[in-house]
């Protein structure tokens, strides 16, 4: 998949499937320093995305201090032909421009690879 380059950010494209609900993503960083993959959840909403009693809550350390989460299994996310299913995602307040990063858990845990020289983002 193609990498986007504003000249401050690398992002990509996903898709979000959640409780037969889609969701097209454009512009999601590709964080290599976020340990987990965050979304925001203005953006979420529209598929009906939201905090329910029960989901799993904790703090987020960052360089601009801590932030509060909560815890979503989303049914897929689709990062090009790539599909990751059952998939556990974070919600939380990221800066306005942020619609959400794409984290070291999935980045790591699926064996991404960021081409910088082809700007291209492939699994193995």
């Amino acid at each position: 998949m193609k990498i986007a380059y504003d000249g401050q950010l690398l992002t990509i494209d996903i898709s979000v499937y959640y409780q037969g609900r889609t969701l097209q993503i454009k512009d999601i960083i590709i964080d290599t320093g976020s340990s987990h993959t965050v979304f925001s959840p203005d953006v979420l909403e529209e598929i009906g995305v939201t905090y329910e009693n029960g989901d799993p809550v904790y703090e987020a350390y960052g360089v601009g201090g801590t932030v509060p989460f909560y815890t979503k299994v989303m049914d897929r996310i689709e990062i090009d032909a790539f599909i990751i299913k059952d998939v556990e995602i974070d919600v939380g307040i990221l800066p306005k421009s942020h619609k959400g990063l794409l984290g070291l858990d999935i980045l790591q845990t699926y064996g991404f690879i960021v081409d910088m020289q082809k700007m291209e983002l492939r699994s193995h």
